[in-house]
């Protein structure tokens, strides 16, 4: 028999086949491709509407990360050919624990020392004035101030009762003054109230009188979403932003409905400019705040209470109010070092 024929393949031989990836790196593979996405909109942080409508699921990018470190970790019992996967299940690890990292503060109390007296905010989402007035009213029994977001002329008229009057005096874009769709209930005085122009939704900047301590500036927001489209999210927290800036000569709180998660861009801004919120301050972790009127819990942390490095907060909590698509936030603040 001659070499070459030798060398043919016998017609009763079984042909190698090329051994395929292990199921669980298969799978792997496709949790990666949303955890590799919700990385670079973190990095990158895009300010366009799609790109922020995206971005508003960064921190689930953790989850799909561990999951699939789990995998790869069980694929490298089974895998032949170790060296690729474990270069790959390195390169994961670490971006798992970046976004750790980018999440864990939240969980750690900052400690601040308080100074002076403390005064109490809440902020509520009313859902364009569904929301119970009888329970809004009960919760805002512990609260200084009320920042309320989406109201309406009838909810007002059938939450502002003679109780809720003398509990809160001073008022501003309630019934006594023009439509306003933010409204803001004091037990102290409020002054200097000014619109905050160019704005889709209104938005207020006001000081407040605390009593023994020195006056606050409080910005009653509610920024555009990124579904009011025609780039209205990046215009309304460029007028927050500008509002922040021009108000940290004074104590500065900034509460409501911010449509924007801590990894969003002008979150991300508001940081780097010292404003601080007060789930981050008191180790609350994740406070998913929306939506709240659904068979599932709450999904994204978009309401908030920042304050600026004069101010703390000392506790928080989420409140449920029937009739909102929002959970509240009740922050307890005081002054500190």
């Amino acid at each position: 028999m001659s070499a070459s024929t030798s060398a043919r393949t016998a017609w009763d031989s079984t042909p190698s086949r090329r051994r395929r990836p292990p199921v669980v790196v298969v799978v792997a593979l496709v949790l990666l491709v949303p955890s590799v996405a919700a990385t670079l909109l973190r990095v990158l942080a895009p300010s366009d509407d799609t790109g922020a409508m995206l971005a508003s699921f960064v921190p689930y990018g953790l989850v799909t990360y561990a999951l699939a470190l789990v995998l790869l970790l069980l694929g490298l019992l089974v895998a032949r050919r170790r060296r690729p996967l474990v270069v790959l299940t390195v390169v994961v690890a670490l971006l798992t624990g970046l976004h750790l990292s980018w999440l864990a503060p939240f969980f750690v109390p900052d400690h601040r020392p308080v100074v002076g007296p403390s005064f109490t905010v809440l902020a509520q989402n009313v859902y364009l004035g569904q929301a119970d007035t009888g329970r809004l009213s009960q919760v805002a029994q512990g609260a200084d101030v009320v920042v309320l977001s989406e109201t309406t002329r009838l909810f007002l008229r059938n939450l502002q009762t003679p109780a809720w009057d003398e509990r809160y005096p001073y008022a501003v874009g309630d019934l006594s003054g023009p439509p306003s769709d933010t409204t803001i209930f004091s037990r102290f005085p409020l002054t200097d109230a000014q619109l905050l122009a160019r704005s889709v939704s209104t938005q207020w900047i006001m000081t407040v009188e605390v009593p023994g301590r020195e006056p606050v500036r409080l910005l009653g927001v509610h920024p555009c979403n990124p579904y009011c489209g025609g780039g209205a999210f990046a215009r309304d927290h460029a007028v927050l932003e500008a509002a922040v800036l021009a108000n940290l000569s004074r104590p500065l709180v900034v509460a409501g409905d911010l449509n924007a998660i801590d990894d969003h861009a002008p979150l991300q801004r508001l940081r780097a400019d010292g404003m601080r919120s007060a789930a981050d301050l008191v180790g609350a972790g994740w406070v998913p705040t929306y939506p709240a009127n659904r068979a599932f819990p709450p999904l994204l942390p978009i309401d908030h209470v920042l304050v600026d490095d004069r101010l703390t907060a000392t506790s928080l909590r989420s409140v449920r109010m029937p009739g909102s698509d929002h959970l509240g936030l009740l922050a307890t603040l005081a002054g500190t070092d």
